[in-house]
């Protein structure tokens, strides 16, 4: 693979990573088909370019979501009780 063509995969990653709105996905296969064959998968080489194992866990947005909703109502009941 040439260098231009290297450089030409990555900006396309890259392009596609940060049109990403609110939530990116990474996700890799384990096996794929090639025909009626299957393969092992090849996650993209640019992966381990992104560091994602140095990124500390994440907040579950469901989670957030639930306790932000708890804060609001204990916030309505105690405006009602005034």
């Amino acid at each position: 693979m040439t260098a231009a063509r290297l450089e030409e995969e990555r900006r396309l990653m890259y392009v596609g990573i940060t049109r990403a709105r609110t939530t990116l996905a990474i996700s890799t296969l384990r096996r794929r088909k090639r025909g009626r064959e299957t393969v092992a998968g090849v996650p993209s080489r640019f992966i381990a370019e992104m560091r994602l194992h140095e990124g500390g866990a994440k907040d579950d947005p469901k989670e957030r979501l639930r306790k932000l909703r708890e804060e609001l109502a204990a916030k309505a009941r105690a405006a009602a009780n005034v």
